[in-house]
């Protein structure tokens, strides 16, 4: 079946010479890795005339990953006419911020992505495949579709888009499929130590005063099946840290006996209007989508995540009561 879809998405591609490649605002490592996976690929392979659009800015801790193109952050200054707008990593066009939305009205489409819950709002083309580990590995299947091998620049941030997404090849999300992508891409070559190296080791200090801080302030309840954080957005200047370094933390609590359910509730500021940026994790059954679908969010059963407005201690208590039910 992913062959059929690559080879659809293939033949679509064809037929344009730029392509803008798009993903989720505050993307995460699959959708930069997929992105610059892909990116390379259209301008490296096929050829065609790419740049990648995101409202977010680089994240700091994927500096490592360089794109192979240039990479907008204000929607007016990509300069193509008429392109192709391929959006990766979510199935829901608010995901992908307000100006990507009001820019994609009049241009063709492809969605690529592994999430439930897809609007199917793309104009050509919407592949969307839950059983996938991460949007990585469909950009993958376009890839190995086209040719049985690729290049070093295509196969490394595929790699970290892998890696990402399924707690580097410990969650459950990891199927045989993904592995045998997996073994292609390494077989490219590609050095998996020192990517590794540079995703795993570029803490600063600061950082880690941080989340020791974090880790003082965990509230466990439910017999500790759940375990949750509050992040005031006071924090990151009282340690000089950014959002970025809370990636990860949320699935550090997991690694608690007992712990079948995590919850980081980071406050941030949009716009001069506070707001809530929520992010769950679980393990098995345990299904915190479904209690995140509450409050306008998604994701995965095993993760998913929201955006409130309000206090942080009045949205966890609203999320908190949906997850006293589920725990039981």
């Amino acid at each position: 079946m992913e062959k059929t879809h690559a080879q659809n998405i293939l033949k679509l591609i064809e037929n344009f010479e730029e392509i803008v490649i798009t993903m989720h605002i505050n993307p995460d490592g699959d959708a930069i890795g997929s992105s610059l996976g892909l990116a390379t690929f259209l301008q490296e392979v096929l050829h065609k005339s790419v740049c990648i659009y995101n409202e977010s800015t680089f994240p700091a801790w994927l500096s490592f990953l360089k794109p192979p193109c240039a990479y907008y952050t204000n929607v007016q200054e990509i300069p193509f006419k008429n392109p192709l707008v391929i959006t990766l990593d979510a199935g829901e066009l608010k995901r992908f911020g307000e100006e990507l939305t009001t820019y994609i009205q009049d241009k063709k489409s492809i969605c690529i992505d592994h999430h439930l819950g897809n609007t199917f709002f793309a104009t050509e083309y919407t592949w969307a495949d839950p059983s996938m580990s991460a949007t990585g590995e469909m950009v993958a299947h376009i890839v190995f579709t086209y040719s049985d091998k690729t290049i070093e620049s295509v196969a490394k941030p595929l790699y970290v888009a892998l890696s990402c997404d399924t707690g580097n090849f410990t969650f459950g999300n990891t199927s045989s499929r993904c592995i045998e992508i997996l073994a292609k891409l390494v077989a490219t070559p590609i050095e998996i130590a020192p990517i590794r190296e540079a995703m795993d080791n570029t803490w600063s200090e600061q950082k880690l005063h941080f989340w020791g801080r974090l880790f003082s302030e965990v509230r466990f309840s439910l017999d500790n099946k759940f375990a949750a954080v509050l992040v005031p957005s006071s924090y990151f200047d009282e340690y000089g840290v950014s959002k970025e370094d809370l990636e990860g933390f949320v699935e550090q609590m997991r690694k608690v006996k007992n712990v079948r359910m995590t919850l980081l509730m980071r406050e941030d500021v949009k716009d001069t209007r506070p707001i809530i940026k929520v992010s769950m994790r679980s393990s098995g059954n345990d299904d915190v989508r479904a209690i995140l679908m509450n409050f306008g969010g998604g994701g995965h059963k095993n993760a998913a995540g929201a955006t409130l407005e309000g206090e942080l201690e009045d949205n966890y208590q609203k999320i908190y009561s949906y997850v006293k039910q589920a725990l039981k």
